[in-house]
């Protein structure tokens, strides 16, 4: 019997998590068979834990063994991936709350897109999300498929998730380490993204914690720009953050000065001092990617036209040729 008649034979199996044939979820990636009259088999599951494989393993033995006549079956178990594979991940990191993460975040997505890229945004921010109040999504209610799978709230073509939309309103998220791995699972795993999407673009926390050392567990991939502002004691704090992201071998693309002059007149004031940026660059011995000014509008976004728009878009322009 050669390999495609087993693969065909075992399409039928049930993936329990995922309540689907392994042919229905094209799960079989390996058929093949060994010296010893055994079946070698790998299979991408939905949930890679003891109940699941041991169902499948059971049901395709079954098959195998019985039906098919042979001495045994070895099968190695991928957990499947079903975030976009060829889109990047983009961690939005600061050293300290209250430097403009956020808004750097949403304007970096808005740039990307101008850029003819198609971004998302992960708003992972558990103790401070901001993002569904700069898009306008404040109240929306995530609404989910039959298979548990959640749909984005969209804007404009950028796609978004926020820990906002998993509590109630005006109330905090509060959980520890381990829950906060669910969270990114349903973030990354549990959205039914678009698949044309060219990067994820998370907002993390301030400083360092749980979610930035579980991110390596679904991106593997990810490079890291760090946001500060002029001040010293911003920069100071943003310096043991790349350090920290350094020592979890992540990639850091480079650093942005948010905040750093406020234009009157064609004369720039540096209102929060200077150097914050080009100390945290060079201790960290990376680019400093852009110096963004203060802009006081009541709509975070910045138009293309604005002078803070195109440097967004020179930004996004670095990134692309970066990553």
């Amino acid at each position: 019997m050669k390999p495609d008649e087993i693969k065909t034979k075992i399409q039928s199996v049930i993936d329990p998590k995922a309540k689907k044939t392994l042919g229905e979820l094209e799960a079989i990636k390996h058929v093949g068979i060994d010296d010893n009259n055994s079946v070698i088999l790998i299979i991408e599951v939905e949930e890679k834990d003891n109940e699941t494989t041991k169902q499948i393993t059971r049901d395709i033995a079954k098959i195998v063994k019985l039906d098919l006549g042979f001495k045994g079956v070895k099968i190695e178990f991928q957990k499947r991936k079903t975030r976009n594979q060829n889109a990047k991940t983009l961690l939005i990191a600061s050293g300290k709350g209250g430097v403009g993460k956020s808004t750097v975040t949403v304007n970096l997505a808005y740039a990307l897109k101008r850029m003819g890229k198609k971004a998302a945004i992960i708003d992972a921010d558990i103790y401070g999300a901001n993002m569904p109040k700069m898009m306008g999504g404040v109240g929306h209610k995530l609404m989910g498929n039959e298979d548990s799978k959640v749909y984005p709230f969209e804007k404009d073509g950028i796609q978004m998730v926020s820990t906002e939309y998993l509590v109630e309103k005006n109330r905090a998220l509060m959980l520890r380490g381990p829950m906060l791995g669910k969270i990114l699972k349903i973030f990354f795993e549990d959205t039914l993204w678009s698949e044309d999407i060219d990067y994820f673009l998370v907002d993390l926390p301030p400083g360092t914690g749980d979610v930035m050392m579980d991110l390596k567990n679904f991106s593997e991939d990810a490079r890291m720009i760090i946001v500060t502002t002029p001040q010293a004691s911003a920069a100071h704090i943003a310096i043991k953050a790349g350090y920290a992201a350094k020592d979890l071998s992540q990639e850091i693309l480079g650093v942005v000065e948010n905040m750093s002059y406020y234009e009157v007149e064609g004369k720039d004031h540096f209102i929060f001092g200077k150097g914050g940026g080009r100390k945290v660059a060079d201790e960290l011995t990376v680019d400093l990617l852009e110096k963004l000014p203060i802009v006081p509008s009541e709509n975070p976004i910045h138009k293309e036209s604005d002078v803070a728009g195109m440097i967004y878009l020179n930004l996004a322009r670095k990134i692309m040729k970066k990553y």
